[in-house]
């Protein structure tokens, strides 16, 4: 899938994620998506504070003020909700993409911590599948290598970038669907036009610059 990131939020929060990630380093993997984040540059001297529960998403997007509701054009599902300054920017790259005629479509926004303790639990018990298709549960019966294994793609509640309400999915959940095709334009106008908007990739593929 196509992973993206609202930056201004996550400059807020550097020295409690890069706390969280350095304790969940193998979550996300970029191999499976890709991710962009929306990062504030004008950061404030003193920058605001976020209590710790909202950053593991133990809180109801749905009734916190900072969050909103996604509209049904931009999203393929109901219910979705993002920072309101995401949405903000969301919405105007949306309206830049068309111009170019470069469809965007969210097909996860934020999760709060039930929500990706579910996706988690899922996969742990075999319910929901891995990659290709793999039973976790049957594949992997040592718990620390399942774990492991979880780990390269979904990331453990309390960790997931979800949570913040900066990061979305987009288009297709499949990575090849972005390496041809339509898929590889929408990869690559982002990649290009993003940044105008506050969006990054914070997840880069492995390769000699990652390896």
């Amino acid at each position: 899938k196509c992973f993206l990131t609202h930056q201004p939020f996550l400059m807020r929060l550097l020295p409690i994620t890069c706390l969280l990630l350095l304790i969940c380093s193998c979550a996300q993997q970029p191999s499976e998506k890709t991710l962009l984040a929306h990062i504030k540059t004008d950061v404030p001297s003193t920058p605001p504070s976020y209590p710790l529960q909202e950053v593991m998403g133990k809180f109801d997007p749905a009734t916190h003020p900072d969050f909103v509701p996604i509209e049904a054009r931009y999203a393929n599902r109901n219910g979705m909700f993002l920072r309101k300054e995401a949405y903000e920017s969301f919405k105007k790259m949306y309206a830049a993409a068309a111009k170019d005629s470069i469809t965007l479509q969210i097909i996860s926004a934020s999760r709060n911590f039930e929500a990706q303790k579910a996706i988690w639990e899922a996969k742990w018990t075999g319910a929901r599948k891995i990659e290709n298709g793999t039973n976790a549960a049957i594949a992997y019966p040592n718990p620390v290598k399942r774990a492991l294994k979880i780990l390269e793609y979904s990331s453990m509640p309390g960790s997931s970038r979800h949570h913040w309400g900066t990061d979305i999915d987009l288009n297709n959940l499949n990575p090849n669907y972005f390496q041809s095709g339509q898929g590889k334009k929408i990869h690559d106008w982002l990649t290009a036009n993003g940044p105008r908007f506050g969006f990054c990739q914070p997840y880069s593929p492995k390769g000699k610059e990652r390896p």
